[in-house]
């Protein structure tokens, strides 16, 4: 077998795309250019060497090391260096790291990966074709393993930039005409087909006419329970999502004296599907007191931590 014809599709985007891990390093410390330094130091005094999907060492890249640590440590930091000889010469690339509890099974469609292939972003289909993008933790022991079609375990999870609690029966009034009549005619048309889109939707939506005044009136929405996701539009950094989601799950954890909430949230929820949860983490005092129940919106960066293939 070929296994560059086998691989997802790959884009390869200028390293400063990326954006900066400084700003994700400032959702930890206040102080990054003087903290991260020790951190990464003080990792090193319990590290730990992940292996992803490779099974032994000789299929790793021997070009470079991906150390992670304190081992055993909620919230760990985890840095890409440079090798030859089989000795550390310098750290392409840090950020920080958690895992989370739960998997999802996902197809990796594509990578985007930057020029000095330290880091990617990867492009996940999950469930009935629905996309996720995520910053690849794993990326640099698990790059030359990723097979297109292939399903993959994979746990997701965020550090939130921002969080706000959504307010109960929050509403837009919709009162375009377009909208107005795209909404009454799906509405209809899926009360015809006992909940079930026909395969003919979109025509049908195109030829649906309103029978009465009230058709063609305002509609409101009610979009406090709504689950939604949208990842970021500039290439190199969809991982930057704003998302909405229902609080199933809180945790605490500490990292370096300082106190982290962990929400996990409901991601995607997609009809007749399991629901994909994410873990959410945040130091900031204002985000620490949402409660399970609620729905929460905001913006994440989101990240994929990938040990196995599976079956669907």
């Amino acid at each position: 077998m070929n296994m560059q014809n086998n691989r997802p599709d790959t884009i390869t985007v200028d390293d400063q795309n990326f954006g900066s891990h400084i700003e994700h390093w400032s959702l930890l410390t206040d102080d990054p250019a003087q903290t991260v330094p020790r951190w990464l130091g003080q990792a090193l005094d319990a590290p730990v060497m992940p292996m992803g999907l490779c099974s032994n060492e000789e299929e790793m890249d021997n070009n470079t090391w991906l150390i992670q640590g304190p081992n055993h440590a909620t919230i760990q930091f985890s840095q890409v260096v440079a090798v030859e000889n089989n000795k550390p010469k310098c750290v392409k690339t840090a950020f920080p790291i958690f895992e989370s509890p739960y998997k999802t099974t996902a197809k990796i469609e594509r990578v985007i990966c930057c020029k000095s292939n330290t880091q990617a972003v990867l492009r996940l289909n999950i469930g009935q074709n629905a996309t996720v993008y995520a910053f690849d933790n794993l990326y640099s022991v698990n790059h030359e393993h990723y097979v297109k079609d292939q399903n993959y375990c994979v746990h997701l999870n965020a550090w939130a930039y921002e969080l706000e609690q959504v307010n109960e029966h929050e509403q837009i009034i919709v009162d375009d005409p377009a909208s107005i009549k795209h909404h009454r005619a799906l509405n209809d048309i899926l009360a015809e087909h006992n909940g079930v889109a026909p395969s003919n939707l979109q025509e049908l939506i195109d030829a649906w006419q309103p029978k009465t005044e009230d058709d063609q009136a305002p509609v409101t929405v009610d979009f406090s329970k709504m689950v939604a996701y949208l990842y970021g539009e500039t290439a190199g950094q969809e991982d930057e999502a704003w998302f909405q989601g229902k609080i199933v799950g809180k945790t605490n954890a500490t990292c370096m004296n300082e106190d982290y909430v962990l929400y996990d949230v409901t991601l995607l929820l997609e009809d007749n599907e399991e629901a994909t949860l994410i873990r959410i983490a945040s130091r900031n005092p204002e985000y620490m007191n949402f409660e399970i129940g609620q729905y929460i919106r905001g913006n994440i960066w989101i990240q994929a931590n990938i040990y196995a293939k599976t079956k669907k």
